[in-house]
């Protein structure tokens, strides 16, 4: 039997080598070995190899993540969801207000509702050029009014059926949060009869602001005087 020369065993380990070190470099691992020179006295005794190991790279700061790092509640913090400035602003919304009344609550939104309404039934209803304009803008804006306060009902009788047990909720330290007085059945009907009242009031405000400019009234009220 014929043994292959010394220089292709070399040849080969070396070969070997290459090759092993891409394949450490392709999954993140570096590898030192010996230098070239020592490298066929130490492949002759042990072919011992010195592998170290790099730590991974540092996780990178992730800007939107899960809320309270729960990913199964469905919604994300983001710099812009989580701002101090966007939690007060939402804290201060009159849905949110846990301090006032469900109904007070629904009487707001609806005036705000109520008053935005006019306007486009009184700017672009196909009454606009005629003398029933406001009357046709007014009625049109209580139907609109009377829909969205049906819709509110509908999703209410849904939503809050009955007398549910409604389990409580506690903060990290075993503080309770008190529930919602609109989140009921009850709590959301004094809501659904505030905002109609509101937004029959709103459209009627916005009519009586339409109806007669500042200027009548102020001549009014000055022939009045003189």
């Amino acid at each position: 039997r014929t043994s292959a020369p010394k220089s292709a065993v070399a040849k080969n380990v070396f070969r070997l080598d290459d090759m092993a070190t891409a394949l450490l470099n392709v999954h993140g691992i570096a590898r030192t070995s010996a230098p070239k020179a020592n490298r066929a006295r130490s492949s002759r005794r042990s072919h011992a190899r010195v592998v170290v190991v790099r730590a991974a790279d540092e996780k990178k700061a992730q800007v939107i993540q899960p809320l309270n790092g729960d990913p199964f509640i469905g919604m994300l913090e983001t710099p812009v969801t989580s701002s101090p400035l966007v939690a007060g602003f939402l804290a201060g919304l009159p849905a949110n207000r846990r301090a006032v009344s469900p109904v007070l609550r629904g009487v707001e939104i609806g005036l705000a509702h109520g008053y935005l309404l006019l306007g486009p039934f009184l700017a672009l209803g196909p009454l606009r050029d005629t003398s029933a304009a406001s009357t046709a803008g007014v009625l049109s804006s209580w139907g609109l009014v009377a829909i969205l306060a049906a819709c509110l009902s509908i999703y209410g009788k849904v939503t809050y059926q009955g007398d549910e047990v409604v389990l409580g909720k506690k903060t990290l330290t075993g503080r309770d949060l008190p529930t919602d007085a609109l989140y009921t059945a009850e709590g959301w009907e004094k809501f659904t009869s505030g905002f109609l009242v509101g937004g029959f009031s709103g459209v009627l405000f916005a009519y009586i602001t339409t109806a007669n400019s500042i200027f009548e009234t102020v001549s009014f009220f000055a022939k009045q005087n003189l």
